[in-house]
């Protein structure tokens, strides 16, 4: 399979399958709720190739969905493939075509009691402003079937935030990445300083 990226669409209302529409230019993935057209972000191929593609980039992976209804500032990452767990377990991830997903976080998807009738084989949680070589990293870490919370996670909150301080003091475009928007930054993130919890 040929890797292929872009905004996911055609997807009536699910949070995979349909097709990608791939940006002539990607400074930066923007994520928006009132807009159909971006509110997820997919990258298709072999799982080898797809973290090889993130490996190393960054692009940054921002929200802007201003808390609108039951969206929050965060995001989710998510892996899907259609092979089972003994293909899995036979030809191992690497060489199995997966869909990524990156979307903007729902109220629930922390509510494991509420349950999802979707399955990912893995699932993070992460902070608005992470890079798309910081999501591989924290991909490493996941397992299969279980969501894990990366915005609990100093280092990478340390490393997101101090984008923004860099954005604070010496203004857009000048930070070596695109530009970030004030308003697509999640509530902490506009802290001038780390809060005292993260000197610990």
């Amino acid at each position: 399979m040929t890797l292929t990226y872009g905004y996911l669409r055609g997807t009536f209302g699910l949070p995979y399958g349909g097709y990608c529409i791939r940006p002539q230019s990607l400074p930066e993935i923007v994520l928006h709720a009132s807009n159909e057209n971006q509110r997820m972000f997919c990258v298709v191929g072999r799982y080898s190739e797809v973290t090889r593609w993130l490996e190393g980039s960054h692009v940054l992976v921002l929200n802007q969905s201003a808390m609108e209804a039951t969206f929050t500032h965060e995001l989710v990452v998510e892996v899907y493939t259609e092979y089972s767990a003994l293909s899995r377990m036979i030809w191992g991830l690497d060489r199995l075509d997966v869909q990524l997903v990156i979307r903007i976080a729902r109220t629930w998807d922390r509510q494991r009691e509420v349950g999802s009738q979707f399955h990912p084989l893995l699932k993070l949680i992460v902070p608005s402003g992470i890079s798309l070589d910081e999501i591989r990293r924290q991909l490493q870490t996941a397992v299969a079937g279980e969501t894990v919370d990366a915005t609990h996670n100093k280092e990478l909150l340390n490393n997101v935030l101090s984008r923004v301080s860099t954005y604070d003091t010496m203004g857009s475009g000048c930070t070596g990445h695109s530009q970030m928007s004030p308003n697509s930054l999640p509530p902490y993130e506009y802290r001038r300083r780390l809060p005292p919890s993260y000197y610990d």
